[in-house]
């Protein structure tokens, strides 16, 4: 991750930026929400609110900012 890529992600809350990792490494809304206990819609939340703050519009998007 880059240093600019890292300010963003640094704007994130702490379960924001494990969500956001847990989208990148490919899980899906019901995945993450049944490993940290919390419901799909909130998940779905989350991912938008991610999305906005990252600049980013798809998976792909998020996912080459974090692991690229």
């Amino acid at each position: 991750m880059n240093y600019e890529s890292y300010l963003k992600v640094n704007k994130l809350s702490p379960r924001e930026k494990e969500v956001a990792f847990y989208l990148a490494d490919g899980l899906s809304t019901k995945d993450i929400s049944m490993k940290i206990g919390i419901k799909s819609n909130t998940v779905s939340t989350f991912k938008k609110k991610i999305f906005l703050k990252l600049k980013v519009n798809t998976l792909v998007g998020l996912y080459s900012l974090l692991k690229g």
